[in-house]
């Protein structure tokens, strides 16, 4: 239970936050209130608890904050896929407990009578193991596209953004003025300044000198 200093904290900031502010903000705000909205009214059944379906669809889609129809299908498979790996594990757990509250008191092994017991009347358990893993592996695999799929958007949109600017920028100021760049062929002249050396002496003949 939250301390009287948290729920003045908590009030507190409640008052500071006004939402999103500009007109796109607040237009996007609408439609997930509006999906969230759809996701209590399909999916929702009798002894479950709407608000915590709409907090798991708002932390999904913070985490994924999917681009076109393709990647919200796939969060919207996500986000029921989670929401029936709950329901069937809340199921078990209450299957569980009505066999064991038929069964005799002094029952040894509670567990192992329980599911001997069901496995002759409608075997409850065993089919509800059976839709709990399904939703598992359904979760894994829409997870998993879901992951590709924008994993693939990404690379396409950086590679986009690189062809956008093809050239790079120059290495310094001076790199970008025509007037300062350097050619190779300016190291073979000889600077202004550098002293003369003196012309080499032609060859002398030997044979002259005798």
């Amino acid at each position: 239970m939250a301390t009287s200093a948290q729920v003045t904290a908590n009030r507190a900031n409640a008052q500071s936050s006004t939402g999103p502010r500009s007109v796109q903000g607040k237009a996007a705000a609408s439609r997930n209130s509006l999906k969230l909205g759809l996701y209590a009214k399909s999916m929702i059944i009798a002894g479950e608890d709407p608000v915590e379906l709409e907090r798991l669809a708002a932390s999904y889609r913070a985490q994924f904050e999917p681009v076109g129809p393709i990647e919200e299908e796939l969060l919207d498979d996500i986000i029921r896929f989670a929401w029936m790996k709950r329901r069937f594990q809340t199921l078990e757990t209450e299957i569980f407990g009505s066999v064991i509250a038929n069964l005799p008191e002094d029952t040894p092994y509670l567990l192992g009578a329980a599911v001997i017991y069901d496995a002759t009347h409608g075997d409850s358990i065993n089919k509800t193991a059976r839709r709990l893993a399904a939703a598992q592996r359904d979760w894994y695999k829409a997870t998993d596209l879901l992951h590709r799929i924008q994993l693939i958007r990404r690379r396409a949109e950086a590679e986009a953004e690189a062809y956008e600017d093809p050239d790079p920028e120059p290495l310094c100021e001076s790199d970008a003025e025509p007037g300062n760049r350097v050619r190779f062929a300016d190291f073979d002249q000889p600077s202004p300044d550098a002293p003369q050396r003196p012309a080499p002496e032609p060859p002398v003949n030997l044979a002259l000198r005798l």
